[in-house]
């Protein structure tokens, strides 16, 4: 059985916890007439891009497993004109408050404005977005972006190694303090982490941002277009997961995100309550942006199974795209061992990686068969061909586009292996 998760990142609400909010800085960018890269409005205040790190992070030794053909999962047309609800800290009867003026879940105080962008490149995406990994083995992270001097070339700008366990750049946050070094043995309990830059996000800059007590989540994240890679395993026991809170049952079901910022620090950490930039209807997360990238779905129904995983995204530009499941029908040993993607509404493996348009057309029903050992997981979001995507790689198995990138995970990578990785299509026809 298949759907598509409309309901189902309620489930991932109930992880998440502590308090935290926020809106995250920026104006709208707009793209200027004939193409090229956007131009930012005069009031934009995205951060710049930080500096490339020096040195790449090396090969980590994986183990060996069976080789995998890999997938990928394309998003196209990715951005639009559009508004979502932006929590700001104003007074009551402040005219300022034009979405909503009132109070939070908590009985607190809820002013939100209308945020409206009018680009088309990536939007909301290209605002500051934050990684949350849960319950998963983590070897190395890296990020990506385009450089501020040199359009060619894309710089590591934030990285995590489990052979230091310190970031550079890059801290992990579960509670109240962002915790600069992590074995990355997520996968030991239910907790949900938090992947942010170390800089501080400074709420108090004059715009109203919303400003919660929780220095945890204050970092900024990473604005325009970014290259995510995480090195990590989905493989283990279910049973030796422990619960975050220390009391009752474990979620032992992996999940790998990118949020905006600011969602994580309006309500809670938790976007169901009623003052974030989550949803304009309070329903599907027509807001501000998420992107389930790696979801395993085990709320003990129909549509849970713990061998396959789920990709949607989602915001105001067209609600929710994409997010099927298999359900309680698929078994993993119906698919040959090299098959990472399967169409859940046809139960067939693919033979070319699908592509999903934004409000529009899609390659069947997209879903991961759970992977058996280490794996890169990525998520490239291009603001240049309006992109986003998601794909598996085996370590034992790169395809040549990608070879510039893994396993070495260098200091840089060039535009033109951007672009490959763009167009790249697995599992690639045999």
């Amino acid at each position: 059985m298949s759907r598509s998760l409309t309901a189902s990142f309620a489930l991932a609400s109930l992880l998440v916890f502590s308090c935290g909010s926020s809106a995250s800085p920026g104006g709208a960018e707009s793209a200027p007439p004939g193409g090229g890269a956007p131009a930012p409005p005069p009031d934009d205040t995205r951060p710049e891009t930080p500096p490339t790190l020096e040195g790449g992070l090396g090969a980590y030794p994986v183990e060996a497993s069976t080789p995998t053909r890999g997938g990928t999962m394309t998003f196209t047309n990715v951005g639009a004109p559009g508004f979502w609800p932006r929590r700001i800290d104003r007074a009551a009867g402040d005219p300022a408050c034009d979405y909503k003026d009132g109070t939070d879940t908590w009985g607190g105080r809820c002013c939100m404005k209308k945020q409206s962008s009018t680009s088309e490149r990536l939007a909301p995406f290209d605002e500051e977005m934050t990684l949350i990994l849960k319950a998963i083995d983590v070897k190395q992270v890296a990020v990506y972006q385009p450089s501020a001097t040199d359009a060619a070339r894309w710089g590591l700008v934030s990285a995590w190694d489990r052979r230091t366990k310190t970031g550079q750049n890059l801290g992990f946050t579960q509670g109240q303090n962002q915790e600069p070094a992590s074995a990355g043995e997520l996968q030991k309990s239910d907790c949900v982490w938090y992947l942010a830059q170390t800089s501080p996000f400074d709420c108090g800059d004059g715009r109203d941002y919303f400003c919660p007590d929780d220095p945890g989540v204050l970092r900024r994240g990473w604005t325009g277009s970014k290259l995510f890679v995480v090195l990590a395993s989905m493989t283990f026991d279910d049973g030796e997961v422990a619960s975050c809170n220390g009391g009752g049952s474990a979620h032992p079901g992996p999940w790998v995100a990118l949020v905006a910022s600011e969602l994580i620090r309006d309500g809670g950490r938790k976007w169901n309550g009623a003052c974030n930039c989550y949803s304009k209807t309070g329903s599907v997360g027509d807001g501000c942006g998420e992107i389930n990238l790696f979801e395993v779905v085990m709320d003990d129904n129909v549509y849970s199974n713990r061998e396959f995983a789920s990709t949607g995204v989602r915001s105001y530009q067209a609600g929710h795209v994409g997010g099927n499941v298999c359900g309680t029908g698929c078994s993993r040993d119906a698919f040959a061992p090299d098959v990472e993607l399967v169409d859940a509404c046809q139960r067939t493996a693919y033979a070319r990686g699908p592509e999903i348009a934004v409000g529009g057309a899609s390659d069947g029903c997209p879903v991961w068969r759970r992977p058996v050992g280490d794996r890169y997981f990525t998520v490239l979001l291009d603001e240049t061909t309006r992109t986003i995507q998601v794909a598996i790689v085996h370590p034992q198995n790169v395809p040549a586009d990608a070879a510039p990138l893994l396993p070495s995970l260098p200091a840089a990578v060039t535009r033109a292996t951007v672009d490959a990785l763009v167009g790249l299509r697995l599992p690639e026809a045999q």
